[in-house]
């Protein structure tokens, strides 16, 4: 069994941190140099494409990973299990401080806040976006080497 909550794991878990690394690699300097006035369309935009797929990436990596942890034993279980509380981590983050920014900037198309707020609200998504990346990126590491150990 743990064969198959391995390779659900290592799927999904890839899926969702490639599409946050092609997220701050690609789209993070484009916003960063966008006109505030222009930021949220493009990120909506951007938004529309991944939000829904994303979340429920990380929810089943998150899921194998607990399920992994408990069909195992020895380091590999004490990885997985340290993966699973870094992904619980980043899902907990993502929905107390991204979703909300993400959900101001969306209605900023229709009644757009002044360019100063975008710029807050645009700096504080795209650090957050990072550190999101950073801890996903390590716990998919945590989990490949609780894989092959």
């Amino acid at each position: 069994m743990g064969r198959w909550w391995a390779m659900v794991m290592l799927f999904s878990g890839g899926l969702f941190v490639g599409g946050l690394v092609v997220i701050a690699w690609e789209r993070l300097p484009a916003w960063r140099a966008t006109d505030p006035a222009q930021f949220p369309t493009g990120f909506a935009h951007t938004l529309a494409r991944v939000d829904h797929l994303q979340p429920a990436l990380l929810v089943t990596c998150l899921g194998a990973t607990i399920g992994f942890a408990t069909a195992t034993s020895g380091p590999a279980r004490t990885l997985a299990t340290l993966a699973a509380g870094g992904l619980l981590v980043v899902l907990i983050g993502s929905l107390a401080w991204l979703v909300p920014i993400q959900r101001r900037l969306i209605t900023a198309t229709s009644a757009p806040p002044p360019p100063a707020e975008v710029e807050v609200l645009r700096a504080r998504w795209l650090g957050g976006h990072l550190v999101r990346t950073a801890l996903a990126l390590a716990c998919f590491a945590l989990t490949v080497i609780a894989t092959v150990i």
